[in-house]
């Protein structure tokens, strides 16, 4: 049997390659979520989740459909964003007096896109009272990047921002939207548009823009929807801003490592139980201190000994080694061994052909 031989500078690449980190999206687990040495599990937030918005152009009511999921891309049937979107908005747009609403546009705003043209997740995750610490809430502030649109021909980064916030008495699923029902029939904005501009004065001011509202905000969902367009900070990255309150989120005094004063204990088992909030372990098993301890000692015992003969007997190269000559045997020791192994095996089973008188 013939074995290839690897260079060492391809040895090295290889091993670079396999002690590399993985990459950003395989670190981001919605169950495994850490800030701060605080370790979050927002599984309870998993699957997709949409929010509806509507916004009134002209005489064309656009509506869109941005539908998330924390834990994994989004997998949907029929017409869909591109596999490996974590976020995504679809917009729908219907004439006046029309019944039928067609797909205007698919835009995927976060996601592990790079090979469809966008780019990797790239997750950020701070705590909401680092970001703001005048808004005095509690909760994460989560980056998601990777998606991609075109505007005019002209391609453009797409962001996702997550501001979760903390609400104890909010499983992070109430109220929301189904994105089937894409309008409101009680709540039509043509309609409201069109008594409007009855009413009103024909000198209104027409340069307003056109405001995207959230349909069914009157329920109080728990994901609501704050904006989306041009970043702040980079003008070429349009990012979408939702707001996400739950208990999955909410952190006691003891996890955040603060004195609990008067609080009551029930209120630290709370924190943990409604909050799905702990402190990553800081221990270590028995087995890997066994491990770290043998390792230890085996390569103490090799420096010092190594040491010894090269001061006493000047030794080089094997000779360094404490018991050279016997490590240098180990590979004959264990073929030997093997061998006796094998005919002890091989033995038991035949009697070399003569029965027993």
């Amino acid at each position: 049997m013939k074995f290839s031989t690897i260079p060492y500078a391809d040895a090295a690449l290889v091993l670079s390659l396999l002690l590399a980190p993985l990459p950003t999206a395989a670190m981001f687990s919605c169950d495994h979520v850490v800030s701060d040495g605080l370790q979050f599990n927002l599984k309870g937030l998993g699957g997709p989740h949409s929010v509806v918005t509507t916004e009134v152009i002209g005489d064309i009511i656009h509506n869109t459909t941005y539908t998330v999921d924390i834990c994994t891309a989004l997998k949907k049937k029929g017409d869909h964003c591109p596999n490996g979107s974590r976020v995504c908005a679809i917009r729908r747009v219907i004439n006046t007096g029309d019944t039928v609403d067609r797909i205007y546009e698919m835009t995927p705003l976060a996601g592990e896109l790079a090979i469809h043209g966008g780019a990797h997740l790239d997750p950020e995750v701070s705590r909401l009272s680092k970001v703001d610490p005048d808004s005095d809430k509690e909760g994460l502030h989560v980056i998601l990047k990777g998606g991609f649109g075109y505007e005019t021909h002209v391609k453009r980064k797409k962001h996702t921002v997550i501001d979760f916030v903390c609400n104890k008495d909010l499983e992070g699923t109430e109220g929301e939207y189904k994105p089937e029902d894409k309008y409101e029939p009680n709540h039509d904005p043509v309609e409201a548009r069109a008594e409007d501009d009855g009413n009103e004065d024909e000198d209104k001011d027409d340069d307003t823009p056109p405001k995207e509202v959230q349909l069914g905000i009157e329920k109080n969902p728990s994901l609501v929807f704050d904006r989306y367009g041009p970043s702040d900070s980079d003008t070429n990255v349009d990012v979408l801003h939702l707001t996400w309150s739950s208990k999955h989120v909410c952190i006691s005094k003891a996890d955040d490592g603060s004195d609990g004063g008067d609080d009551k204990g029930g209120d630290d088992k709370g924190g943990d139980e409604d909050g799905d909030v702990k402190k990553p372990s800081s221990h270590w098993g028995a087995f890997t201190w066994i491990v770290i301890i043998v390792f230890l000692g085996t390569a103490a015992y090799l420096i010092f000994g190594s040491w010894l003969n090269y001061n006493r007997y000047g030794a080089r190269g094997w000779d360094l080694l404490p018991h050279g000559d016997t490590i240098r045997d180990v590979p004959y020791l264990m073929k030997d061994w093997a061998r006796r192994v094998l005919n002890t095996v091989q033995g038991s089973g035949s009697r070399g052909g003569y029965s027993a008188v």
